[in-house]
């Protein structure tokens, strides 16, 4: 969908609210452009009358009553109209905020709803720094913007109408100063606004490598501190923070040009209403008041082009933005659910020569012509080095990815005949990088289901062996755990996920590494407990003690198979096992 049209969209909705704001604005200007005709005319009519009347003794006290009672009543409706323009003013506040507040509301929430149906290859598209970024920072400028520019974008061109009109009904030869102002100060905005626009985008970009690496350097911060890497990461920092700043006083100065120049263009304005005005009240051309108006126009009609041209830069500001957050809602995942509603009732995975690419296309496969066949309830383990694709073939089954040639089944079904949702439902995955989330520990535990009895969830902490520290926690299963689990140690956080996954009562559990962090002993006890479970299992482990008691074992050598086989025969004959074993386990006894 087009930018515009986008915005015009989620604008639809708050109608109600920007008319009611346009409206107040509209009134708002109306009661601000009488308050100089008013005064026009005071001055004319009581001001000028009463200091003639004062002087000349001869003057009729009803004459100079008469002029005062102009003065009061001008002065009370000029009071009045600065009160209501106050009014309108406040009105405008209320309901442009709201609309705004609302506005920005709803683009956040249909970024973050889009991402949330990224699939993994549409998420390669962006770095995580630049979603925040488009999330959060272009957002509120959007959001900002509206409510900034729809007030002067209502008054200025208003103003200046009305302004140039009366300017014309008191003295068209004064107004011709406006007639050859406004054309040059048009040039200026037009030409600045040409080379800033673009420069808007470059500084959302480099706001996205500032925020990279601060999200860079806190992820890392462990590493940096036991490296003693502070000084070398301050560096690195200060080049991106101020390449940052650089683009932004050069973007800024451009911008910034403008308001001088109008301001000069508005003293210049005035010295000549004034010298002009006043040869022509000398002449008997012009009155005083009316010269007064003129010249209170004058400033009303520049500080509306002035606020009028800030909205232009606003708005190039905001260009950038609204083409950055509607990258963000353009994309269509890639990765096409499927009808198939009923639940998974097989859960026999079968590969069948199965090839994938990240990129289409482009580059090699990743993992080339890779067949196998589980049974369901059986156990199979995968070994390879690193860099052999383990992780990205069990992505496969769930669909985090789509197979680039081949297809995948389970229970004799291509996976991708069911609903994502459905087939999702039915898989676990444990990784070895711990996922938890700020919470409770049992938060943590209902992601799986939150309608979970106690004797479920205590069954799952012992089958993971959680149960081995839950007693040691401040405030047991309801103990707050941080963002990510920062309180829990790697080894704790594996096996909550674990149990989390067990909780989850999947058709097919996928581990990969997801015992890393736990000692020897402790792993076989959990894969003890593991054999228990009924599911289809797929273990990834660079141990291979891990993965001797799985009915299969797949090596993965670049992407292929190498062999697939029971730990016994692979033992016998395949030397990549033999490897691994003889300098893994070499004199130990498989149950240590």
């Amino acid at each position: 969908m087009n930018a515009f049209q986008r915005m015009k969209l989620f604008l639809k909705y708050e109608r109600k609210n920007t008319i009611f704001a346009v409206l107040a604005v509209f009134i708002e200007t109306i009661f601000e452009l009488v308050i100089p005709m008013i005064m026009s005319y005071m001055i004319d009519k009581g001001v000028s009358v009463y200091v003639e009347a004062s002087k000349n003794a001869n003057s009729l006290a009803e004459v100079k009553d008469e002029a005062f009672n102009v003065i009061l009543i001008a002065a009370i409706l000029i009071g009045i109209c600065a009160l209501m323009s106050l009014i309108c003013g406040w009105i405008y506040s209320h309901f442009a905020s709201k609309a705004a507040s609302n506005f920005g509301t709803r683009i956040r929430e249909a970024q973050f709803s889009a991402i949330q149906n990224y699939t993994f290859s549409n998420l390669d598209m962006f770095e995580p720094s630049s979603l925040v970024t488009r999330v959060i920072n272009d957002s509120m400028v959007i959001q900002n913007t509206y409510q900034q520019t729809l007030r002067p974008l209502v008054r200025s061109p208003l103003m200046l109408v009305l302004g140039m009109g009366f300017t014309f009904y008191y003295s068209w030869r004064l107004a011709l100063i406006f007639v050859v102002l406004v054309p040059l100060l048009a040039f200026v905005i037009i030409a600045v606004l040409r080379r800033v626009a673009p420069k808007y985008r470059i500084l959302q970009k480099k706001l996205d490598g500032l925020n990279g690496k601060i999200e860079e350097n806190l992820t890392a911060i462990r590493a940096i501190k036991s490296f003693v890497r502070e000084d070398n990461e301050c560096l690195n920092f200060d080049t991106v923070n101020n390449s940052y700043k650089e683009t932004v006083q050069h973007t800024y100065s451009l911008s910034n040009i403008i308001l001088p120049f109008f301001q000069l263009m508005m003293y210049v304005s005035t010295i000549l209403f004034l010298f002009l005005g006043g040869k022509m009240i000398i002449s008997g051309n012009l009155s005083g008041g009316s010269l007064t108006g003129i010249l209170s126009y004058v400033m009303q009609t520049f500080n509306s082009l002035i606020m009028l041209s800030n909205v232009f830069v606003a708005i190039a500001k905001a260009l950038a933005s609204i083409y950055r957050v509607n990258e963000v809602l353009n994309v269509s995942p890639d990765i096409i659910s499927g009808e198939e509603m009923n639940k998974v009732e097989d859960a026999t995975l079968e590969f069948n020569d199965v090839s994938f690419r990240y990129k289409a296309g482009n580059g090699e496969d990743v993992l080339s012509n890779i067949s196998f066949k589980l049974e369901e309830g059986k156990t199979l383990g995968i070994l390879g080095a690193t860099g052999s694709a383990k992780t990205t073939l069990v992505s496969l089954i769930p669909r985090l990815y789509d197979t680039t040639s081949g297809n995948i089944t389970i229970g004799g079904k291509n996976i991708k005949t069911y609903d994502l949702d459905n087939l999702r439902e039915n898989i676990a995955f444990v990784l070895q990088t711990s996922t938890l989330f700020e919470g409770s520990l049992i938060d943590n535990l209902k992601w799986a289901n939150p309608n979970l009895n106690i004797e479920e969830i205590n069954n799952a902490l012992k089958l993971s062996r959680v149960d081995e520290f839950i007693d040691r926690l401040p405030d047991g299963l309801d103990t707050y755990i941080g963002e990510g689990g920062n309180t829990l140690s790697g080894g704790q956080k594996q096996r909550v996920c674990l149990a989390r996954a067990i909780l989850k009562n999947p058709r097919i559990l996928i581990l990969d590494d997801a015992t890393s962090a736990v000692d020897t002993r402790t792993e076989k006890t959990i894969r003890d407990n593991l054999m228990s479970l009924s599911c289809t299992k797929i273990i990834i482990s660079q141990r291979i003690l891990s993965v001797m008691e799985a009915d299969y074992v797949l090596i993965l050598e670049g992407g292929k198979i190498n062999e697939i086989g029971t730990p016994k025969s692979l033992l016998e004959h395949n030397l990549i096992y033999q490897d691994l074993y003889n300098r893994q386990l070499k004199g130990v006894r498989s149950d240590e």
